[in-house]
């Protein structure tokens, strides 16, 4: 939400046909609608809905797809300091647990690599929205500058706990993130650099997660428009992981400005 702005409501699209090699084929697609209300000068009010589609086939089996929703997240977030060139936000988001498994293997495998592939797809920027069989809680923290170049920067830290629902223990995560862009007009290309890491294992004895996302942002008041390309980067899903697990995501959307 822009400093000042009474909210928002957006739409946006994720696409992705990875992970992809000589025995697996993916395609995925995911929508997710944003909305945000400002409660009173200093108190905000967000919430984000997503569902995804993925399709895959491996080797010669039979193609074979899933269609679930996410976790919805909803956030309370109070504005430490909010002017135009600055912000610092804290607050609380909390999501009830949606992504959950139907209970039969064949379905399970199916919606396991639906989660997993929309997880990946963001770069692990929402992870609490496709953690399985939990109710994240986190601690958000936002921080946003222009600089007089006029250069934005920005970063954010989600400390989480995901409290299980079913016998698989709870843990710990935090998501990481920074961000510079070059405002041109209205248009702001840059670079976001992002981390997951969490107390159990994402695959493997891979903990953690980094990805990269190029981003362009374009402001035609009171419309936005968000367009990204994200890639991770290291394993269990990076170009520097396991050959043919390497997973990325384009995402276009945009909204308007209440």
């Amino acid at each position: 939400m822009r400093p000042g702005g009474r909210g928002h409501i957006a739409l946006y699209g994720i696409f992705t046909a990875s992970p992809q090699d000589r025995a697996l084929n993916t395609i995925h697609v995911a929508a997710q609608v944003a909305a945000g209300v400002r409660l009173n000068s200093w108190l905000l009010a967000t919430t984000d809905v997503t569902s995804a589609w993925t399709t895959f086939r491996i080797e010669s089996e039979a193609r074979r797809s899933a269609f679930r929703f996410g976790n919805p997240f909803v956030t309370v977030q109070a504005a430490l300091l909010e002017e135009q060139n600055r912000s610092i936000y804290a607050g609380v988001g909390v999501a009830p647990p949606v992504t959950t498994f139907p209970g039969t293997i064949p379905e399970n495998t199916e919606v396991e690599y639906n989660y997993a592939v929309a997880t990946a797809a963001r770069g692990f920027a929402d992870y609490w929205m496709w953690a399985p069989n939990a109710i994240p809680i986190a601690l958000l923290l936002r921080s946003r500058a222009e600089l007089s170049m006029p250069v934005i920067v920005g970063a954010e830290l989600d400390p989480a706990v995901l409290v299980s629902v079913n016998a698989n223990p709870s843990r710990l995560a935090v998501v990481a993130a920074a961000h510079a862009g070059l405002r041109m007009g209205p248009l702001t290309p840059g670079v976001r650099v992002q981390m997951l890491a969490q107390s159990a294992p994402l695959a493997g004895r891979d903990f953690s997660q980094w990805a990269a996302t190029l981003y362009a942002n374009v402001e035609l008041e009171p419309v936005f428009v968000r367009s990204q390309v994200a890639v991770n980067l290291d394993a269990p899903s990076g170009v520097t992981g396991q050959r043919g697990a390497t997973t990325w995501g384009v995402s276009l959307g945009g909204g308007v400005h209440l």
